[in-house]
């Protein structure tokens, strides 16, 4: 006996008989149409609302995500803008408070203040012959003064040291 080893099966179908070939092929056409009828009438009804409903949501999702998307990508650029400016501003100002303070730095040179006081006040540079040196007494003097022995000045004195003992008088 021959033996192959393979795993090739014999084809059983050669053997039939036509009648029988051709009621095994009806049959079989028959399981196909009516599969392929259950999930045609299960696609229509039942399928295709869910799908249509889902399909919505999934669209209606994708549009709010997109717009959300768009929304931010704008606010950014606008807070980005407004940054720039903010800085472009800044410079500005810094450049002006350079430029002040530069030039009232020019204002208080002496020539400046020497003007101003010429032209505006009316002031004049001194001549040596309105300078006068005075001369002062460089000894140290010490007064002692005199003591009021009268009565009436020491009872004043004590009843101010009473006062001043009880706090009203500082």
């Amino acid at each position: 006996m021959y033996n192959d080893n393979s795993n090739l099966a014999y084809d059983l179908s050669l053997f039939d008989t036509d009648e029988e070939f051709e009621r095994k092929r009806a049959q079989r056409e028959k399981e196909k149409a009516a599969k392929a009828d259950i999930k045609v009438t299960a696609k229509k009804s039942v399928g295709r609302n869910g799908s249509v409903i889902a399909v919505f949501a999934a669209v209606t999702f994708a549009v709010a995500i997109a717009f959300s998307l768009l929304y931010s990508k704008v606010q950014i650029s606008d807070y980005t803008s407004m940054i720039s400016e903010t800085k472009t501003e800044i410079e500005q100002m810094e450049r002006e408070n350079i430029r002040l303070n530069s030039k009232l730095d020019g204002m208080y040179t002496l020539d400046n203040v020497e003007q101003i006081a010429s032209q505006e006040l009316g002031l004049q540079k001194t001549q040596s012959s309105q300078i006068t040196f005075i001369t002062l007494n460089t000894e140290e003097m010490t007064e002692v003064a005199e003591e009021n022995t009268n009565i009436f000045v020491s009872i004043q004195n004590w009843f101010y040291d009473v006062l001043d003992f009880l706090g009203f008088k500082s």
